[in-house]
């Protein structure tokens, strides 16, 4: 039986140069990221970000002896769990695991921190393993915040910024290094954009020639402050793919394969169109892609139909509700645009591309376009589809009827197809048939909009955040997107709920789990922690 990676923290650092399959924008991602240029990745859920930033750190760590790059990579998924009276408890957990993971980084190349250098990080500790179990302790004490809010975290210790750079460019001088690209993943979480601001600010600052900084972030929910411009401050690279390029079926069928068993193969190989459904479904997210084809296995024409009207119809209007759920203030804007896309968008595509398909010149469509100046919250509700990846926004400053300028999105060809009555014959002439001026319109004064009356957007505040992580904390750990091996083994150690999970530490599952060793425990932990860091974040 085929065993699919849904995350990228499921797998082995040794086997995701095996696993890659990269179209032609996946290698220009990769190739930014290894530039002196500082690069932000945007894309949705289950798309590649991680995957991406691995292989240019990997890419990097390869050439290291002869380009003298070094990479360090970060991940921020944790920023959910901070909850303290420190009023910069954000930027100084950052700068704490920026320092922690570039020491690690030097350590493990066996390169040497002089004792300037160790001054500039930590005026009063000049041994370098010292330091970093200090930033490991503070780290952990954040991160341990949600358990006691009240608690007083001290980051005396902790450099300004500018001393850091200094440090790492003295240390880059001493030991030959060109410079140091960090990989900062999971950058910007959903509804802290406090925290969102002060990471770019962060970013915009954290540069000098000897330091490259890149991020990758989510569509539609991210807030970058200010101070912060894309245009001078980074250079900007979405990893939504295209459906309609040239190679995107091909590309899309090496990555499964390379996943699949050998009886897999032999499906997919001999029910092409079948899978080609699912794969145009799914808008090209590997995540999205790998379950569903899951779920359709044996590969038939009955349960291929029946996956997708089960996953395009239900499962993604229950991830995108549970948003709402989760944050009370967002709530009103998170259902309005469930009902605006199913009971307006779908239904009037669906009924447009049937008239039109039946013309001498057929043509279908999976476009709207909503007007430059509508409220904000019906922005707002489009971001959201957009994080969840029901929606992406493909241009602006399109025009439309009368000269009047909007932005054009596309709606997820699953959503479109799941309505009809016989998806996989339908898929081939809507697909093949798409026209991208062929859109609907909804412009600044749309009666739809009346129904979302709100006089602004609500911004959750931490106490709604810590209310919600509480709450999810108590949730069963089978809600959680990771493998039925992962999932069982788990409840085998007697894990059942994600607070019992999150608490339990790496060595205590390799210990009392049966026929697992370090590797697999590490990497079902890191799976585990990642989705459940993911499900809190939203």
């Amino acid at each position: 039986m085929s065993n699919f990676y849904y995350r990228t923290e499921s797998i082995k650092k040794d086997d995701i140069q095996n696993l890659f399959v990269g179209t032609s924008l996946d290698k220009e991602i990769i190739d930014a990221f290894k530039s002196n240029s500082p690069t932000i990745l945007e894309g949705s859920r289950g798309t590649g970000k991680s995957f991406l930033m691995r292989m240019a750190e990997l890419n990097l760590e390869e050439s290291f002896n002869e380009e003298r790059i070094l990479p360090v990579y970060i991940s921020f998924m944790a920023s959910t769990l901070l909850h303290t009276t420190d009023s910069f408890q954000f930027y100084n957990w950052m700068l704490a695991k920026i320092i922690r993971e570039t020491l690690k980084a030097l350590r493990k190349k066996g390169i040497a921190v002089n004792s300037y250098a160790t001054s500039l990080i930590i005026e009063s500790e000049s041994n370098v393993e010292l330091i970093e179990e200090k930033l490991k302790n503070l780290v952990t004490l954040y991160e341990s915040s949600y358990k006691n809010p009240a608690v007083e975290v001290l980051p005396n210790e902790l450099p300004d910024l500018a001393d850091l750079i200094d440090a790492i460019e003295e240390i880059c001088s001493e030991n030959g290094i060109n410079r140091i690209s960090y990989f900062f993943d999971e950058a910007a979480h959903i509804f802290r954009p406090e925290q969102q601001r002060q990471f770019f600010t962060l970013f915009r600052d954290f540069k000098s020639p000897y330091i490259t900084p890149n991020a990758a972030v989510y569509p539609g929910v991210t807030h970058y402050g200010d101070t912060f411009e894309m245009i001078h401050d980074a250079t900007f690279k979405s990893i939504e793919r295209d459906i309609k390029s040239e190679d995107f079926l091909s590309v899309m069928h090496e990555l499964v394969i390379k996943q699949s068993d050998e009886a897999l193969q032999k499906q997919i190989n001999s029910q092409k169109e079948l899978f080609n459904t699912l794969v145009l479904c799914s808008g090209g997210n590997p995540r999205i892609l790998l379950k569903t084809i899951e779920k359709s296995i044996p590969l038939k024409t009955q349960n291929v139909e029946n996956t997708i009207r089960n996953f395009y119809r239900s499962d993604v209007w229950s991830e995108h509700t549970l948003l709402g759920n989760k944050y009370k203030g967002h709530a009103p804007i998170i259902d309005w645009g469930r009902t605006f896309i199913e009971e307006t968008v779908i239904p009037t595509l669906v009924s447009r591309n049937t008239e039109r398909l039946e013309r001498s010149k057929p043509e279908s469509s999976l476009y709207f376009w909503i007007h430059k100046d509508v409220p904000k919250a019906i922005n707002e509700a489009l971001r959201l589809l957009c994080y969840t990846g029901i929606v992406r926004k493909m241009d602006s400053g399109v025009k439309a009827t009368k000269s009047q300028i909007g932005e054009r999105y596309e709606l997820k060809y699953g959503c479109v197809l799941a309505q009809e009555s016989n998806i996989n014959t339908s898929s081939s002439k809507i697909y093949n048939n798409l026209k991208l001026d062929n859109f609907l319109e909804y412009g600044q004064n749309s009666p739809v909009y009346s129904t979302l009356q709100l006089g602004s957007v609500f911004s959750e505040e931490d106490s709604v955040i810590l209310e919600a992580l509480n709450k999810q904390m108590n949730e069963p750990i089978t809600i959680l997107d990771i493998t039925e091996f992962q999932k069982n083994k788990l409840l085998e150690f007697g894990i059942s709920t994600i607070k019992e999970l999150f608490e339990t530490n790496e060595d205590d599952l390799i210990k009392n789990i049966r026929d697992i060793g370090v590797v697999r425990a590490r990497i079902i932990k890191n799976a585990a922690t990642a989705e459940f860091l993911e499900y809190l974040s939203g």
